[in-house]
């Protein structure tokens, strides 16, 4: 009906391809490079997927890959992730788990960048003031530096004697 055969044949060989370079992993077809982290994610969490509802392959592909990418968002540096990547990593979370992963573990994480993300923005707003206060500081000090140099030229102006022609 609605596609031409050559998309379905395109589909269907793009399908084939994804699935010789896809590997099982305890119920997933995760690309190779995906296995190590997939696998560790199990070892550390193995009942993580016991309540995981999805039998077509393709979406228990799609989620994982939500997982994973989910997890990569939490490894990056707080200087990376804006509040709006938080935003969306606490949406993907509640996606994870109403899709049926048991991610407790992972919103704990999640909850630790954002207090994270949190104190560095405070943090950042005290070192802003801080470095504020610091050159109004240092103005002053070279504010300060021309006053004394100013008196102490006019102390030595005062304490030079007068001489023999400035008398007569």
């Amino acid at each position: 009906g609605w596609c031409h055969v050559s998309t379905t044949k395109r589909y269907s060989d793009a399908s084939e391809k994804i699935e010789k370079e896809s590997m099982d992993v305890s119920g997933f077809q995760v690309l190779p490079s995906q296995v190590e982290s997939v696998r560790l994610i199990f070892k550390r969490h193995p009942d993580i997927a016991v309540e995981f509802r999805a039998k077509n392959q393709h979406l228990r592909k799609a989620c994982m890959g939500f997982l994973l990418s989910l997890i990569e968002t939490l490894c990056q540096s707080l200087e990376e992730l804006s509040n709006e990547d938080l935003v969306e990593a606490d949406v993907a979370l509640t996606y994870l788990k109403d899709a049926g992963f048991k991610v407790d573990w992972l919103e704990k994480k999640l909850d630790i960048v954002k207090d994270k993300k949190e104190k560095e923005q405070s943090s950042l707003a005290r070192l802003q003031e801080m470095e504020d206060s610091l050159l109004k500081l240092k103005q002053q000090c070279s504010d300060m530096d021309a006053l004394v140099e100013k008196e102490e030229e006019e102390l030595s102006d005062t304490r030079t004697p007068m001489s023999f022609d400035d008398v007569v």
